[in-house]
């Protein structure tokens, strides 16, 4: 498939977002009631603690909206508990929702919310040259090669969750499970302190361990995207069951609003959502992160998925970003790795959330709310 340029695709896809919004008649906006309760998964990753900004800042309550929120430490059990009808929305992955649609088809994708660039290989200062004075001396490309192949024989305190991610990066160089050892941790926290203490050779995990890892000394990138494989086109998401979905239409979609309009506020005032997650971000996995590392990580590693950025990739056919392309990759995947037994249409799984989505922009009560400006902080 030929793909239209990126840029092109921009300018269409925002075109038609000004033709919607300049089409508005400026009224009341969504009615005041009584608030909705939410029921919300949150786990110690950046992207994902966006929930305590937007309700501690009364985004929630713009939309009718009342987010309950309950911590865990990873998204499997998050996604269990949503399972068990016990959360309405958890946060998830391509990668983790793929894992999981074999035991649980009813769980469907609810929303993109980023696009993640900071997976890193993490190693031990003296075991493991840094891989930018790999770079350096040997060139990308054969630094490339050259770390991939030394991943042969060694030991990674991981979480199951990155099983699809390690695989395929190694498969580049045509090395398999069998030539490494994962060593499975409950949690990205949990491997990281492993890692600290001694076992396995290299860590991968989420991006406030790695962050913490590299600030202690002993410990170096040794690679990130630059030697991940197609599956390093990494979305965080979230995801709820089917039920919900179809029992809550319009709630979820004042549920995707509040997103995009917590997402615009960190745009434009990114301090002030930082402030806030960052303090949650440190008390839920034991680091310290400032304002001004928060939005370090979700400006340079991860990027918050607005509706234009969407249109521009996740919604867009068009692109090479389309959620299509990973999705399909994956599922591929799951069924090589037998967490699957056979190809599934992907949009069983995605469909939905791309429905509500361009739903979504036809209701010019909720993006009225969603474009309205902010109060100066």
């Amino acid at each position: 498939m030929k793909f239209l340029n990126a840029k092109v695709c921009r300018f269409l896809f925002i075109g038609l977002l000004i033709s919607l919004l300049s089409s508005f008649i400026i009224g009341p906006g969504v009615a005041e009631a009584k608030l909705t309760k939410v029921r919300v998964a949150m786990v110690p990753y950046s992207m994902m603690v966006w929930w305590s900004a937007a309700h501690e800042l009364g985004i929630d309550k713009e939309f009718g909206l009342d987010f309950e929120i309950r911590k865990f430490t990873m998204t499997l059990p998050a996604t269990q508990t949503m399972i068990h009808g016990d959360v309405d929305i958890t946060p998830s992955c391509i990668s983790e929702h793929i894992a999981v649609i074999g035991k649980a088809p009813q769980v469907k994708n609810f929303s993109s919310l980023g696009f993640f660039k900071g997976f890193i290989f993490i190693g031990r200062k003296g075991e493991c040259k840094p891989f930018n004075e790999l770079v350096a001396e040997v060139g990308l490309k054969k630094a490339k090669e050259t770390r991939l192949k030394e991943f042969k024989g060694k030991e990674f305190c991981v979480i199951p969750q990155r099983k699809a991610l390690i695989a395929d990066a190694i498969a580049q160089v045509e090395l398999t499970l069998g030539d490494i050892k994962l060593l499975n941790f409950a949690d990205d926290q949990k491997a990281a302190t492993a890692f600290i203490r001694g076992a396995g050779d290299f860590y991968m995990g989420s991006l406030p361990q790695e962050r913490k890892l590299l600030k202690m000394p002993g410990f170096v990138n040794a690679g990130g995207s630059e030697i991940l494989g197609p599956a390093g086109l990494w979305y965080d998401t979230m995801v709820s069951t089917e039920k919900y979905m179809k029992e809550n239409k319009e709630t979820c979609l004042r549920i995707i609003a509040a997103m995009y309009r917590a997402i615009r506020l960190f745009d434009e005032q990114p301090k002030k959502v930082a402030k806030i997650c960052s303090k949650v971000l440190s008390e839920m996995t034991g680091g310290k992160f400032s304002v001004e590392e928060y939005i370090t990580m979700q400006t340079v590693y991860d990027d918050f998925q607005s509706i234009e950025n969407c249109l521009a990739g996740f919604y867009n056919p068009y692109s090479p970003l389309y959620w299509k392309y990973p999705v399909d990759y994956y599922i591929k995947m799951a069924v090589e790795q037998r967490d699957l037994d056979k190809i599934v249409p992907a949009e069983d799984y995605y469909g939905q959330a791309e429905k509500l989505f361009w739903e979504l922009l036809k209701r010019k009560d909720l993006l009225q709310l969603i474009y309205a400006p902010f109060p100066e902080s």
